[in-house]
């Protein structure tokens, strides 16, 4: 599996002309962070992150450090298809903040795709041996009245449980 890498500096060293301290794991950063917290004024950011889970950070420069630190944790904790949830939350509710979306993602529903939505749609459909029934069965008309209250993401379909 691949791991974040993020850039830490602090605004003293940034003040004086220095880039920062190099790419570290999150883990490397919070222990060379406790190794001297007061290094250069102690005001630490993170400049930059190498970010592959495909989750958005944003103003980072004025984020607690440790709270992005622990995030990312929270984030490389979840599978995958958990990971792709939060992102469609961030997207459903036009956020940047993502331990909102980690927060609330329990009270929606992600679906990877909008096939298999509709597809979890038509299982609750029931005609109980009455094929002639289903054979005038408008299905259409049935997935737009399934996606009214559906969210189409980027990367699957999100609805409110």
């Amino acid at each position: 599996m691949n791991e974040t890498k993020i850039f830490l500096n602090t605004w003293g060293a940034y003040n004086d002309g220095s880039i920062g301290y190099g790419w570290m794991t999150p883990d490397e950063a919070r222990d060379f962070i406790d190794n001297d917290p007061e290094r250069d004024g102690g005001e630490w950011f993170i400049a930059d992150i190498d970010n592959y889970l495909g989750v958005k950070f944003s103003h980072l420069e004025y984020c607690n450090v440790e709270d992005v630190i622990d995030t990312i944790a929270t984030l490389e904790a979840m599978p995958e298809w958990e990971r792709d949830e939060v992102i469609a939350v961030m997207e459903y509710l036009s956020t940047d903040d993502v331990n909102e979306a980690i927060y609330k993602k329990d009270r929606y529903c992600f679906y990877s795709d909008r096939e298999s939505y509709l597809d979890s749609c038509d299982e609750l459909l029931e005609f109980n041996g009455r094929d002639w029934v289903e054979r005038y069965f408008d299905y259409d008309a049935y997935h737009r009245d399934c996606m009214y209250d559906a969210y189409e993401a980027e990367n699957g379909v999100i609805i409110l449980c």
